[in-house]
């Protein structure tokens, strides 16, 4: 037995085959390991890049988290700065309308004491003090409930008409005993004070309720009528056009509850008429499809005519293939010897030589193109 015979620890072969073989699981293993190498790159590579788009989804989620926290924080100190300056302005208005107050009292006062003064009826220097004390009186009461959130229309009005009366006797008085200068400046004295601090407390009155100002709410009321004549406009423009959808529309608007028909509502009648959604109906869907077709043949340029298109296909399927049947004439007898059972060609047009005949037919065809028609 030679060397190269003996088994190398597998049986059944030679020390040879079992190099080889070897070899091969060596290689095989190699080229496993760099399969697994390979893998492992690639599977780093992609953690790395997860771990790169999780950072940098990170970063941005704090980006926008820092965004909105200064966002917010500028937002806090501008509404703090609007809070300041709105305290700042009520309190300069509260001070503003005490001094007037003040003001108005020390010269409407002393001249209603004046008015009521006499030697003989002294005791009606008190007069003065009840009429400005019941209008202011009832402005303190207007004053407690606003804050006590009750009605205080009346307590406002009460000192309205107490400051009325008080103006005449400053007028009335004045006028004849200094001129109409002092009675006129009296007068108005007596009801420009309680006014002001009427006008201040209409103010608190107003933000307690959180009214909203005038201007705001005539551009909400002309906003609502353009949006009305719009509406009506639309309804009008359905009912002319489609009066069966829009009947159909009130019945669902009388069972839903609705004074107008909505836009669901209308949707919902155009669909159970048309079966469609709202402005198709199969007619308009049928014109559509149609112009597409045009459309698409315009684009492919126009179609040959179909039986000249017909003739063409079998002269060329035929002819070329045939020799001396590509002449004019010979279109029946191309027909005899063309052989019945082959298949029609599946891509352009047959060429000589594509098709391999048996010897008997192409001893025929032979024949057929020796002969000469008359």
């Amino acid at each position: 037995m030679s060397v190269s015979e003996l088994h190398p620890g597998e049986p059944g072969g030679t020390y040879a085959e079992g190099l080889a073989r070897a070899e091969k699981l060596k290689a095989e293993a190699e080229a496993q390991r760099i399969r697994n190498e390979g893998e492992r790159r690639r599977q780093a590579l992609a953690a790395e890049r997860a771990e790169a788009k999780a950072q940098k989804d990170i970063q941005r989620d704090l980006d926008d988290s820092a965004d909105e926290h200064r966002r917010r924080e500028e937002a806090r100190r501008e509404a703090a700065v609007a809070r300041a300056r709105a305290a700042k302005s009520a309190a300069t208005w509260k001070k503003a309308a005490l001094a007037i107050v003040a003001v108005c009292v020390v010269v409407s006062l002393p001249l209603q004491v004046m008015a009521f003064w006499g030697p003989h009826a002294w005791f009606l220097v008190a007069a003065p003090f009840v009429l400005e004390g019941v209008a202011w009186a009832l402005l303190c009461g207007a004053q407690a409930a606003i804050d006590d959130g009750r009605p205080s229309w009346h307590y406002r009005l009460g000192a309205l008409l107490q400051a009325l009366i008080a103006a005449g006797i400053n007028y009335a008085h004045g006028s004849a005993e200094y001129g109409v200068a002092t009675g006129v400046g009296g007068a108005l004295c007596s009801v420009i004070g309680p006014m002001i601090w009427d006008l201040h407390e209409h103010g608190r009155i107003a933000k307690r309720e959180g009214r909203i100002p005038r201007s705001v709410r005539r551009a909400q009321r002309k906003a609502d009528r353009v949006e009305t004549r719009r509406v009506d406009a639309v309804n009008e423009a359905r009912a002319e056009r489609d009066p069966e959808v829009w009947e159909r529309a009130l019945d669902l608007a009388a069972a839903l509850g609705e004074t107008v028909p909505g836009e669901k509502t209308y949707t919902r009648a155009w669909m159970e008429v048309h079966g469609a959604d709202v402005g198709s109906t199969a007619e308009r869907i049928a014109h559509m499809r149609a112009a597409k077709r045009a459309v698409r043949l315009a684009q492919n340029g126009p179609l040959e005519d179909p039986k000249k298109d017909a003739g063409e296909t079998a002269e060329a399927q035929v002819a070329p293939q045939v020799p001396g049947l590509s002449q004019p004439g010979t279109q029946g007898e191309a027909s005899a010897a063309r052989p019945r059972r082959i298949p029609p060609a599946k891509r352009g047009v047959r060429r000589p030589g594509d098709v391999r005949y048996a010897p008997a037919a192409r001893r025929q065809m032979a024949l057929a193109a020796t002969r000469k028609t008359p």
